[in-house]
């Protein structure tokens, strides 16, 4: 019993840590290409490039607020270029009241931050599995190989893998769709605000708390290995999301890098 709650204390950790740094490292390079891209093309082409991201960033905001019970006083999930200078160079807002007598709602000022992590990976997932359906069932290969913790299949899994096949016109086409909507949800979506990462310090501490005590009572009562799988499929998922959401980063930065260097 105390190896398997030393164990999940470890696993927990690592399971918040890895997505933790990945975010961090996602909302750099699109903070950075954002400002790439107002420097060439003006201040509006973030809102072009990223107007989904930023619609679910804010509604991600917006529906966390309301789970944690607060009032929602005005909401606008995407404004508009012409609007954006009378409303201070927002992109989007959400603006709520709460308790501050309530733990409830003070809880929910911390995860409400980091709301849009989970929406926009929600969102891609999503959209992976209506257009890319060959990668999708690449992701759920390698997380069914890692929960299983054989980890030696995971590049046959990755060698062998024809993202490809079976594809046709309808379908190259719906891939491209997709890659377009996830990069645009990417760009727009995990560029957390300054208070947004504020906040996101203050509910991992939190949440790594929380979490720790419920998975802590579920180890006591037997649980403990069902527990450790979980969370090895969860972060194995979050990450693989993550690391195309990476990848597409990567290349946006690189092509406007290019571009300014031409001009």
């Amino acid at each position: 019993m105390y190896s398997q709650f030393i164990m999940i204390i470890i696993d927990l950790l690592i399971a918040m840590l890895i997505p933790t740094a990945v975010v961090l490292v996602l909302t750099y390079i699109n903070r950075n290409s954002k400002a790439l891209l107002v420097n060439k093309y003006g201040f509006s082409s973030q809102v072009w490039l990223g107007c989904i991201g930023i619609f679910v960033h804010e509604c991600s905001h917006a529906i966390m607020a309301l789970i944690f019970g607060h009032n929602i006083i005005e909401f606008k999930p995407l404004i508009m270029p012409r609007n954006i200078a009378r409303n201070n160079g927002a992109l989007g807002y959400v603006k709520q009241t709460w308790n501050p007598n309530s733990a409830y709602q003070s809880l929910g000022n911390l995860l409400i931050g980091t709301a849009p992590i989970w929406g926009c990976t929600a969102v891609i997932y999503w959209i992976m599995k209506n257009t890319m359906p060959n990668l999708y069932k690449m992701i759920l290969q390698i997380e069914k190989a890692a929960s299983s913790f054989s980890f030696a299949k995971i590049y046959p899994i990755l060698y062998s893998a024809n993202l490809f096949s079976n594809m046709h016109g309808e379908s190259w086409l719906l891939m491209l769709i997709g890659l377009i909507v996830i990069t645009n949800v990417v760009l727009g979506g995990f560029d957390l605000s300054q208070a947004d990462l504020h906040n996101a310090f203050g509910a991992f501490i939190a949440l790594y708390v929380i979490v720790l005590v419920i998975l802590s009572v579920l180890t006591f009562v037997g649980f403990g290995a069902i527990i450790s799988l979980w969370l090895v499929k969860l972060m194995t998922i979050f990450v693989l999301l993550m690391s195309l959401s990476l990848f597409l980063s990567a290349i946006i930065n690189l092509i406007l890098r290019f571009l300014n260097f031409l001009a």
